[in-house]
Order: C-alpha cells, then structure tokens, then sequence
C-alpha cells in the first residue's frame, strides 16, 4: 500500500443506478492509491420499465414510489457523510416521455441531480468496471475478449483487445422491454420463450453486420442473471476474479428455466417476482449471444455498472488521468473512419495539427480538456462523408457521425462532433440552420470555435506534412501568423487558407497567416 494512502483520509463516494426495476445504490471509500472498498449496497424494487416499454410512460404512482426510495438512500448518503455522490439513469427513464418531470421532483424532494445516461455511457461505465479486475493473459494483444451485460431496457456489447475497447454497440434488447412488448401475459411458458428467441436471433442477426461473435476469444457476462448462474454452476477462474461457467451446464440451466412460469421459479431458486420476471428473456439473450461465439465456457462478473460509476467518481475526486479511457475514445473514431474508407495517415496529421492549434490558443479559446478530445475525434472523421459522396461530403460526415455510436462520447457529444466536422468545410453556421440553432448556446459556442481551428488545421496539412511540434507561433496585434520550416507547398496551403481562414477570424477576431 502507497505510504502516502496511509495517511491521506478516503473520500466517501457513492453511485445510484436508476434501473428499469430496480433502483440500487452503492456507497464506497475511495482512496488515494486509487483503491476502491465497498461499505454498503442497497437495491429497491421499481415498476419503471413496465411502465415506460408497455405504458408510454411513469405513472405519478410510480414517480412517488422512487421519490421515497432515493430519500432514503440520501439519509443513508448523511449518515456516512458522502460528499461525492453520482445518479444515472438508464434506458426506462431515458425513453419515458415524462422524465423531465420525474427528474425535476427528484432533484426537489431530494437534492439529488440525475443524468439521464445513453447507452455509450453504459458501455464505458461496464469497461471500466471490468478493467482493472483483468489479468494479462485476459488482455492479450491478439486476443478479443466480449463483454456482454444485458439489462432490463437494452443489451450492451464490447470487444477489448489489449484491454481497449475496438469495438462496442447497444441493442434495444432488454429482459423487461421483451417481455412487456411482446407477451400478453397470459401465454405458456414454451410460448413465450419460443417468441423471445425470435426476437433476439432477428435482432443478433442484424447485429453481426457490423459485430463479429464468430472472433471472440473470450467472452466476460455482467449483470444479475449471469451473478446468479455464477452462484449455481460457478467455479474459480484463472482469467482474474470471476467465476467460470461451463457452457453445457449453462444450457442445461436454460433449459430446466423455460419449462417454468415466473411463480416456479420463485419457488425453485428463492428468487423474488422482479428477478423471475427477467430470468428467462435475459437468460436466452445469454444464450443466443454465446452460442454465435465458439468459447465453450464463460466468464462472469461480480463488479456492475456501478463500480465503473464509482470509479468515475474517484478520478474526478482525485484528479487522476485516465488516458485508456481517451485511447479508448480515439480508436473507436478511427475504427468508425476506416469503416467508412478514410484515408487514416491523412486524417492522423490533420488531428496533430488541430491539437497543436488548439494548445497553443487555449487563452483565446478558453475551453475545457473535453473538448480537445471533441476536436481529435472530429478530425479523424472529418472526411468520411466522401464514402457517400464527395459532392457535398461535409452534409454527408454530418449524418453519418450524428448516426453512429463513439465508445465514450455521450450523445450530445456525438452529435457536436458531427457538427464541428459539418463546419469544418464550406458554410459556417448560420442562423437558418434550425437544427444548430436549437442547440444551447454554449454548446453552439464550442462547435464554431472548435470547427474554426480545424479549418485551420485542414489548411496545413494541403500539400506537404509537418511536424507539428515543428510549427512555431508569432502574435502582432490581431493577427496570428504560423511559421512553418521550408515548405515547396506554402502556395497550396495559403490558398486554402484563404477559404478557410474567414470562420477563425469571425470566431477569434485574430487573422491568421502562413509563412516559412
């Protein structure tokens, strides 16, 4: 232990989960050294999901039943004195037509603020929660290891290889949302799995598309139906501190499951109603997935998407870097790039570039870390809208970013990152783009600077290539001028600043210029 941890008192942390039937709450100690100890985890049943999939929406009811459970946990949060407290909301309150509302009661009946979270942030807090408890040999470099978490409202899906995610994507495929969409309530057991299974094979189906199962070399199960397997049929796994089901004995399970209704599983396992409910949807999800793959056994784990919540927490308190997490972010823009045929080398130099502008303006831009990552994803997929046509390319990088999910950007960031890469060629923005417009101010500030310096950035790199490092800056008055080294292609690179440059002057104020 860190001499340092020793002395340094822990900070209280805590994370809540705002399920689709469950509300669970997590309180830890989170030290110095980056250790994380739990003290005490709590979980309530809700009717959120019913709900939101069936309804269209949270009845007052059921607004009043949550409202009750989160003040308890907030006296709870005063006992152990938590400063450091995290609430996100997943796909039942993110669908539910009424959650403004519901969320506004919470914060004044509780003083609790809630983020409703995309399932992007799902699958970043899963990643991280599972991260540190790899060994090395479960984290190879030419091994795929698949993390599948299925939950009421969606299922979330991961590849890491070398510990990175390489590949990630959300399903509308969850336990609750099944089984509300899809069975009357009245319908025989055999029924019922037989509709949940087509259902989930005409959605994997889809899925394999754009998801290779068959390169799985690993598979890692989160969530409470695999936590339950793993306490019926789980044995000690060298992969790290999992449990390891045997894939046989799994669809035995399985099987033995479908034969009964919620109530004789109930009575069988000791389950209660809301965990029976989703037993058998959740457990096909399982299965279908894991049979697409050729592991004859799996791994689960005893960490939740709330130990990744709370490991967000500690790096905020502490200050702590976490640059997998933005290797993380950059390698899903350039696997979405090379998707869509973008020239990578180019699109590498025209980031470097745009992060060297963005460093050395940081007193004239004045925005956060978080938006320098914003700038790299946009540059790396600035031109993949030229995989559609090269006509227009910009309207068409717009769509295809604004539609596509980036492990770690939220959905509001994804869509900002469309449009700075919008913006970074032909028109700025005006005030007949209704669809920039309706964007918050300090949202539309961000992207016009940040669409501005990429300009600049795609100006630089016509013709040949430099070093950014290279790249010195001189100030005189309102005007920013670039020192490159000796360049034969100085000529290319002004005239395109010349049609590119006149959004950085209007944002800044400052008129750049290049020379040698």
């Amino acid at each position: 232990m860190d001499a340092l941890a020793e002395i340094t008192p822990p900070k209280m942390i805590a994370a809540v989960d705002i399920g689709t039937n469950t509300i669970r709450c997590t309180i830890a100690e989170s030290y110095s050294d980056g250790r994380i100890e739990i003290l005490e985890q709590l979980a309530r049943g809700v009717w959120f999901g019913k709900e939101t999939f069936r309804r269209g929406g949270l009845s007052a009811q059921s607004m009043r039943v949550g409202i009750v459970i989160l003040k308890s946990f907030r006296k709870l949060f005063t006992q152990y004195d938590v400063q450091h407290i995290r609430v996100v909301a997943t796909a039942s309150i993110r669908e539910a037509p009424n959650a403004d509302i519901f969320i506004d009661r919470i914060r004044i009946a509780t003083g609790l603020e809630v983020e409703i979270i995309d399932p992007a942030e799902e699958v970043q807090f899963i990643v991280t929660a599972v991260q540190d408890e790899l060994r090395n040999d479960f984290i190879a470099k030419d091994k795929n290891v698949l993390i599948i978490n299925v939950g009421g409202g969606s299922t979330l899906l991961a590849v890491l290889r070398g510990g990175t995610v390489v590949n990630s994507q959300s399903l509308n495929l969850g336990a609750i949302r099944m089984r509300e969409q899809l069975i009357s309530g009245n319908e025989l057991p055999e029924n019922s799995a037989s509709i949940f299974r087509h259902a989930i094979r005409e959605l994997l189906t889809a899925a394999e598309s754009y998801f290779s199962f068959s390169e799985v070399d690993y598979v890692l199960t989160m969530g409470s139906e695999p936590r339950f397997v793993a306490k019926k049929l789980g044995e000690p796994s060298s992969m790290g501190n999992f449990k390891r089901v045997r894939m046989n004995r799994f669809d035995s399970l399985v099987e033995r499951c479908l034969k009964m209704d919620t109530s004789r599983l109930c009575r069988t396992f000791g389950l209660n109603f809301q965990t029976a409910e989703t037993t058998v949807p959740a457990f096909l999800t399982y299965q279908e997935i894991l049979h697409r793959t050729s592991v004859s056994s799996f791994q689960v784990s005893l960490s939740s998407m709330r130990h990744g919540v709370l490991r967000a927490i500690a790096r905020e308190v502490w200050g702590f870097e976490n640059s997998n997490y933005q290797d993380a972010v950059l390698d899903a823009a350039r696997k979405l790039a090379e998707k869509f045929h973008v020239d990578l080398e180019h699109a590498s130099q025209t980031e470097q570039l745009a992060v060297r502008l963005f460093d050395e303006m940081k007193a004239e831009h004045g925005l956060s870390p978080r938006y320098r990552l914003l700038l790299q994803v946009s540059a790396i997929l600035q031109n993949c809208g030229r995989f559609v046509n090269n006509r227009s390319f910009h309207k068409h990088s717009f769509y295809l970013i604004g539609n596509s999910e980036i492990f770690g950007l939220r959905r509001a960031e994804t869509e900002m990152t469309a449009f700075i890469a919008r913006y970074s060629y032909r028109s700025a923005p005006k005030y007949s783009h209704t669809s920039f417009m309706s964007l918050p101010r300090e949202a539309r500030v961000a992207i016009s600077k940040l669409a501005a310096i990429l300009r600049i950035a795609d100006a630089l790199n016509h013709g040949n290539f430099h070093d950014p490092n290279a790249l010195e800056f001189e100030r005189s008055g309102d005007e920013l001028t670039v020192i490159l080294p000796p360049d034969d292609t100085i000529l290319l690179k002004a005239r395109s600043l010349e049609t590119q440059g006149k959004m950085f002057e209007d944002i800044f104020g400052i008129r750049i210029l290049f020379r040698t």
